[in-house]
């Protein structure tokens, strides 16, 4: 059942940053741009919920685009509002600036080109570009800085050349999510298109991190559109 409050709020964003929402009764829709937003909460327990999104877009080959968010507080104000402030600050600019070309005076998004070149391809396929727009990486940690972060750009290099190097043309979408608990990986998980990413999801467990002490973890959403029809 779709969250009218999650509804109202995801509204409320896109007006605020002058886009042309419109609140209908199960979804938000931006009509210039057909992107649509629905929201249904989960409760999960007495201190905790999980709020998921998902995006409806005609460029997206795959649709929707689910994304979820764990709401902690005192009170389930509280849980709201914690779990959309993390929907902001993840992928509400990446949708917004990729799906519908919003430009935000301060843009979230950091966009570049992303491109395979290899004779392995059959030719209408190996030159496959695509315009990434890369969230924000998000940590968390219960130390003073998140240890993950240092080594993240090393990661994310070998990911886009795994991406190009092995993913068919079209548009996807990727979330990164890694925790570790005193020194230990206690999660590893790597989407595409809604669902898990082996090679990817492998890369990361594989990957030289440095866990830190206590509870660290990050996370990035990316959204890829191919360029020049591919």
């Amino acid at each position: 059942m779709a969250s009218h409050k999650m509804l109202d709020m995801i509204h409320g964003a896109l007006i605020a940053h002058g886009m042309d929402a419109v609140r209908r009764e199960q979804d938000v829709m931006l009509q210039s741009r057909q992107l649509r937003f629905e929201a249904e909460v989960f409760e999960t327990g007495s201190d905790r919920l999980v709020l998921e999104i998902y995006i409806f877009s005609p460029l997206l080959d795959v649709q929707p685009v689910i994304e979820s968010f764990a709401g902690f507080g005192d009170t389930r104000e509280e849980e709201l509002n914690q779990a959309f402030e993390k929907f902001l600050r993840g992928v509400f600019h990446v949708a917004i600036e990729g799906l519908a070309d919003h430009v935000c005076d301060n843009m979230q998004a950091e966009v570049e080109i992303w491109q395979r070149s290899s004779a392995s391809w059959k030719i209408w396929q190996k030159n496959a570009r695509w315009k990434i727009y890369g969230g924000p990486v998000i940590s968390q940690a219960t130390t003073e800085l998140c240890s993950l972060t240092p080594n993240y750009p090393a990661f994310y290099a070998k990911l886009e050349k795994l991406f190009t190097a092995s993913l068919r043309p079209g548009s996807h979408f990727v979330r990164t999510f890694l925790a570790g608990l005193n020194g230990t990986l206690v999660s590893a998980e790597v989407l595409l298109d809604n669902a898990v990413w082996t090679e990817g999801q492998n890369l990361a467990v594989s990957h030289d991190w440095d866990y830190g002490d206590g509870y660290q973890a990050i996370r990035q959403v990316i959204l890829a559109l191919p360029i020049g029809g591919t």
